[in-house]
């Protein structure tokens, strides 16, 4: 079955964005430069050769790739909710908490109805993340 990730688009603070992401979920971060590629920087312009082209982020289940690179400016668009289903409550705690460092709580974790945890917020990029943990 195919796997399905989020592309993030970032204006000119991929870099800063991707390195916090790996600071909360830890794993493998891979970056490059548009600088790095000749071919590429040769058709942008100077300031851009330190923008991140492509970013790749893989935790565990976890993968998150991103650019600096947006053909659309502003960057507009359909909201988009990136998930985490955490695995245990201490999980969701972390996450939620290192991920809204900096950021905006929109709903503190809590207890639902449904008979799991949930909370929302929005990172210091802007990200809007919704968590969820389903007690056993």
């Amino acid at each position: 079955m195919a796997k399905l990730n989020p592309y993030l688009s970032f204006d000119k603070n991929c870099l800063e964005a991707m390195t916090f992401y790996k600071e909360c979920f830890g794993g493998e971060l891979t970056m490059q430069k548009v600088g790095e590629m000749p071919e590429m920087a040769a058709q942008m312009p100077p300031d851009f050769k330190d923008l991140i082209m492509h970013s790749t982020l893989v935790s565990g289940g976890v993968t998150i790739m991103a650019s600096d690179l947006n053909r659309e400016k502003p960057l507009e668009g359909n909201a988009v909710h990136l998930c985490l289903n955490a695995e245990s409550e201490e999980e969701l705690i972390r996450l939620f908490s290192k991920l809204g460092d900096g950021g905006k709580i929109i709903q503190p974790i809590g207890d639902m109805p449904w008979g799991g945890m949930y909370g929302e917020l929005d990172d210091k990029f802007g990200k809007h993340w919704v968590f969820n943990w389903q007690k056993k």
